[in-house]
């Protein structure tokens, strides 16, 4: 819904404003105990991590927004997102 609509999500169309509105998200799901959301989250983030050899702090924001400006930014985080999801639809 966020791809389709990221003003209505986010005022606009940002890589960071979509990054806040994940960290507070999934701060939300942490407090409600809502494991099925945290769980593809995280999966997500260690699989952006791995394919892109992140080792230290570094976020998917700080590795996409050190290449692309933060639009581009945003639509490579779905297209890796997109992927992420494909590859698990895959293994299934």
């Amino acid at each position: 819904m966020i791809k389709k609509r990221p003003g209505a999500f986010l005022g606009e169309k940002s890589a960071q404003k979509l990054k806040f509105f994940l960290d507070g998200f999934e701060y939300a799901m942490i407090i409600s105990q809502k494991d099925y959301f945290i769980k593809s989250y995280t999966d997500f983030k260690e699989w952006f991590e791995k394919k892109y050899k992140i080792q230290s702090v570094e976020s998917w924001y700080d590795k996409l927004s050190k290449k692309y400006d933060d639009t581009q930014a945003f639509d490579v985080f779905f297209n890796e997102l997109e992927e992420f999801f494909s590859k698990q639809k895959d293994s299934t």
